[in-house]
């Protein structure tokens, strides 16, 4: 069984696994590559952009939280800025 991801805006917005032609499934208009060989698998919300290597695809950079004792570390500075 082959894998696809459906890409619009140069980002996969689906997934989509069958045995079938996608030709015969889906509107032309609609941008699918295989991707059943990629490794590691690219998922939903990945970048997807086409080059001379054909597609690269990369995940999203993970956003930076902050934990309990960072926030408190900064709560706490900014207190003792305010102070005289």
């Amino acid at each position: 069984m082959k894998v696809y991801a459906r890409i619009v805006n140069n980002t996969v917005v689906e997934l989509f696994s069958t045995e079938g032609n996608m030709l015969d499934m889906f509107h032309p208009d609609l941008l699918w590559t295989d991707i059943t060989n990629i490794t590691p698998a690219p998922q939903v919300d990945w970048a997807a952009n086409f080059g001379t290597l054909g597609w690269v695809y990369s995940s999203p950079q993970p956003t930076v939280q902050d934990n309990t004792l960072k926030t408190l570390a900064k709560k706490w500075l900014a207190g003792i800025r305010r102070q005289p």
